[in-house]
């Protein structure tokens, strides 16, 4: 005997009419609420009634101190646990070099003054990554600006 609540619900069950489409297609139920999982890195779901929007590129490097985040808001600038957003519209030019371990990123803003935020890689390989990581993201938004 079954505890109430649990399992089927207690009596016979009709069978299943011959036009009846079998459950799920014939095959095992999707698993997690019906939808499958995602592979890692692929594009989000698309929004309630719309298309999936195309990712805009980002790059984000940071340590210890400081650490900065481009993607298609602007860019943010995190120096010592303060915090300054520059969106693309108060952007003329976006900078970025390398000396040593040390990724420096500035940028020009319409009045012509320069901001820059640096960033310890502690170790070349990092910062060859985070410059890899870096240039097709800054081309993508220099593109932008220039037109």
């Amino acid at each position: 005997m079954s505890t109430p609540g649990f399992g089927p619900p207690p009596g016979d069950f009709p069978p299943r009419p011959p036009y009846a489409p079998p459950p799920y297609g014939g095959q095992a139920p999707p698993p997690y609420g019906g939808h499958a999982p995602q592979p890692y890195g692929s594009q989000a779901p698309p929004p309630y009634g719309g298309q999936a929007a195309p990712l805009a590129p980002e790059f984000v490097a940071f340590d210890k101190s400081n650490a900065l985040v481009i993607d298609d808001q602007g860019v943010s600038f995190d120096i010592g646990g303060h915090v300054t957003d520059y969106p693309w519209q108060q952007i003329t030019q976006l900078h970025y070099t390398a000396r040593g371990t040390f990724l420096r990123v500035g940028l020009i803003h319409p009045n012509g003054w320069f901001v820059e935020c640096v960033i310890n890689a502690k170790k070349q390989q990092k910062l060859i990554q985070w410059l890899t990581e870096l240039g097709p993201v800054a081309a993508h938004y220099q593109a932008q600006l220039a037109s």
